[in-house]
């Protein structure tokens, strides 16, 4: 398994399963997101664990099918990983992307209601950061 850690991304090649990628999420550092290039061999014999503090996405390569892509919280085509990130993270701070990522991790785990307060809180957490004053936590 090859691990490529940049800015706010973390990218894993090779992976034959997703038990691997769970024994070495320490390696993974501090990631906002673990994208991880899917193959058609790669085993799905485990689930990520829901407190994740990262997005993970399975890149996926034109029409290859890979089962373990279910456990991930995106999907995204292989190709277009960096235009994706570059989409996603363009003139955001570590901060806010951070704030985006609480309300992922909402949303992998919580229900409809829970998304929307955690997505309200993240606002007035940003714009308390922007205009100098105190959140409304």
């Amino acid at each position: 398994m090859r691990i490529e850690k940049k800015e706010f991304v973390t990218e894993v090649r090779d992976a034959v399963s997703v038990s691997e990628l769970c024994k070495s999420i320490k390696e993974f550092g501090e990631p906002c997101m673990l994208i991880v290039y899917m193959n058609s061999s790669m085993v799905q014999d485990a689930g990520f664990p829901s407190d994740l503090p990262f997005i993970t996405a399975a890149a996926v390569s034109g029409d290859e099918e890979c089962s373990a892509s279910k456990v991930f919280d995106l999907v995204i085509p292989a190709e277009d990983t960096e235009v994706f990130t570059e989409k996603l993270f363009k003139d955001k701070t570590k901060e806010q992307i951070m704030e985006i990522n609480k309300c992922f991790i909402a949303a992998r785990k919580g229900s409809q209601e829970e998304i929307l307060e955690c997505e309200s809180r993240a606002f007035y957490r940003l714009m308390a950061a922007k205009n100098g004053g105190g959140s409304n936590e």
